[in-house]
């Protein structure tokens, strides 16, 4: 017998593992990031690095759409939503702190650069996701996160 939290699992990660090709075939992923460098190369600009995000936020955007339609048979649409809007914000976020971040070190150094964004992006997510996770366990128990349905896939 399934528990309600097994079960929500186990949809979510069918969920996923349906999602998209960037999350399933390494071949498109690397031609992505392939095509990236060559525009970044051609346009010389390296605002065109946001491409990443953008590309990889697309991508997870299938899934988020229906991990949401799952999470409303069982939480719910108001909390549901809320999971939704909280991981539209927290996205939204990252990216355009990223952005700013390569606008004001965009003549640094790479590894400056690169340095000082994952000095401030990593923490920003830590606490973020802590936060999410927390909250989200107290008011439901059977939560389940989404590195819960990146591990069982």
């Amino acid at each position: 017998m399934r528990t309600a939290r097994n079960e929500r699992l186990h949809e979510l990660t069918l969920a996923y593992m349906e999602k998209d090709l960037l999350g399933t075939k390494w071949l498109w992923t690397v031609l992505l990031l392939m095509g990236i460098g060559i525009l970044m190369t051609l346009f010389d600009s390296v605002l065109l690095t946001l491409l990443f995000p953008v590309a990889f936020l697309g991508s997870n955007l299938r899934y988020q759409v229906k991990k949401r339609q799952i999470l409303e048979s069982y939480i719910g649409e108001e909390r549901a939503t809320s999971y939704w809007r909280f991981w539209l914000i927290q996205n939204v976020v990252l990216t355009v702190t990223f952005a700013i971040l390569l606008i004001l070190t965009g003549n640094q150094a790479f590894w400056q650069t690169w340095g000082l964004i994952l000095l401030i992006l990593i923490p920003i997510y830590l606490v973020s996701e802590r936060w999410f996770k927390t909250r989200m366990r107290r008011d439901d128990p059977d939560f389940v996160s989404d590195q819960e349905v990146y591990k069982n896939i």
